[in-house]
Formats: structure tokens, sequence, C-alpha cells
């Protein structure tokens, strides 16, 4: 059983390897592969694993304000699977899970007629899930009657601000050089290059002309994901995009929820990694 690991919006894979050391170990015949990724990132102030563990660069797999990155990120993660697969399922915690649900929703919605071997994988595993981005070709997309006004932005902008730009996001490591610091001039200036727009199912999005970026929306859409899933969440999240949402756009006939107590943090305790590891195994079985 082969399984791709996606770790966290800055981590890297020693802090990846660390939080999921102990699910690894009751699951010792299967094989894990961890990929990093490449955009340079820093910790955000919630965590023990990200302030106080790894004293290397962290990462994220792409810059979630430039349609490009996200785009690039996904054709390569793709490349990957197909070069040194085939996987099994994927193992993801927030943004990488994030990641790795929008190359199963865009896989689905690319290729309808694939056979379950030939998808990227057959299952799924969503640690703290981060809500999947979308990102679409703005000549192609269908928008509201409002289409030729611009959409106020100023809520989509400050959500996006908050979540990627808030000062314990950006502030710098002291212990790296300048080049591994996350580049928050260049953030800024993509923000300011966005606009609003709404499509006609009434979702907002943001786009730089070229590029519509948004969240899928599982209020507007049928059933996403429909490969087993297991989602491991912690319902003191306040935030339905770290966890509650990606459940939604999820098959609930194959989808299965284990709760935790650490809110957006890493679960932990001999008990609840006993459980989840035997969820895992569930699900991967799963026909």
């Amino acid at each position: 059983m082969r399984v791709l690991c996606l770790h966290g919006r800055g981590s890297n894979n020693e802090i990846f390897q660390m939080q999921t050391a102990s699910i690894r170990a009751g699951l010792d015949d299967f094989e894990w592969e961890f990929v990093q990724g490449t955009i340079l990132h820093t910790e955000g102030n919630w965590s023990l694993y990200t302030t106080s563990f790894s004293k290397l660069p962290l990462y994220a797999y792409y810059n979630p304000l430039d349609p490009h990155s996200i785009i690039q990120t996904e054709t390569e993660l793709l490349q990957i699977i197909e070069e040194e697969g085939p996987f099994d399922g994927v193992l993801a915690y927030s943004g990488g899970a994030s990641l790795a649900a929008q190359l199963i929703i865009k896989d689905a919605q690319d290729h309808p007629f694939k056979l379950p071997h030939e998808r990227p994988f057959r299952f799924a595993i969503f640690i703290n899930g981060a809500s999947p981005l979308h990102v679409f070709n703005y000549a192609d997309a269908e928008l509201g009657a409002d289409a030729e006004q611009d959409l106020d932005a100023s809520t989509l902008i400050e959500e996006a601000a908050h979540m990627f730009l808030r000062p314990s996001a950006v502030r710098k490591k002291g212990q790296f050089d300048e080049e591994d610091q996350p580049d928050v001039n260049h953030m800024l200036e993509l923000l300011a290059t966005l606009k609003g727009k709404r499509l006609a199912d009434g979702t907002p999005f943001l786009t730089d002309g070229k590029h519509g970026l948004t969240r899928y929306n599982a209020l507007y859409s049928r059933i996403l994901i429909d490969i087993p899933t297991l989602h491991v969440r912690s319902p003191i999240e306040e935030d339905r995009h770290h966890g509650l949402h990606l459940v939604e756009m999820c098959d609930p006939n194959t989808r299965m929820e284990f709760h935790h107590k650490y809110g957006h943090d890493f679960p932990r305790g001999r008990l609840e990694i006993k459980k989840i590891v035997e969820l895992i195994r569930q699900t991967a079985e799963c026909q």
C-alpha cells in the first residue's frame, strides 16, 4: 500500500515525518512517500511543531494568491504521481489536504470516465483539511448577470490577507538568510492586482484578468470527491474552511470522520492515534 504524504502550509518533510511517526508506526506494512513544497513560508503561532521543532526552512506548495503558481504546482505534482506512482492513497494535512483535494477534483472533472485504478488515488486521508482552491480560465467562465461590473472584493481580499498575510505568517525567522524568507512584498503586489467578480451560480471569485481564483464550493456543486475519505478534524475549529467544508464536498456514503480536541494543531495522544490508525486502514481497504 503506497501513500503520498503532503505536509501543511508553513511546514516541511521533517516536521510532517515527525507529526505522522506514530501513525506510520501503526501501519508499518504501508509505504510512505513525502513530497516537500518549494514556496518559502514561515511558521504560524498555533502549532508546537512548527514553532519549536524544525530548524529548517518552512514551505508551502504554492502561492495561494497567484493562479499561475497554483496551476504549476498541480501540474508538477500530477507529473510526480505519474512518474513515481502508482499511489494507493494520500495522507495530507491542512494546506497539503487542500492541494490533494484539488488534484482529485480536477482529475475527476477533466477525466470523468477514468477507471478507479487510473485515478491519482483510491482513497484520501485529510487531517484538518483546508478548503481546496479552484483556478479557472477567466475567458471560459460563465459569469453572473453583472459580469461587466466589478464585485466589491474587499471581503474576499480581507479574508485572504488575514489568512496569508497575518503577522505570524510573514514574520522573519532569525536564523535564516534573506533568500530563505517569504517574499511579503510580492504577496502584497499580487493582492493589489486582483478584482472581484461573480460566477453565474453566485460564487464570488478574484481575478487577475486571465484566471479566476476561488474555493470549490460544496453549496453550489454536486459531490466533488467520490473516493473513500477519512476526515480527521476538530469540531472546536471555528473556521469551516479548516475541515468541515472539505467534509461536505465528499461522498457521504464513503466518508468517515474522527474528531479531536486540538483545534487546527496535529492530533496526538495514544488512544487517539490508535483509533486514527484503525480508520486509515479501514478507509484504505474500502472497496
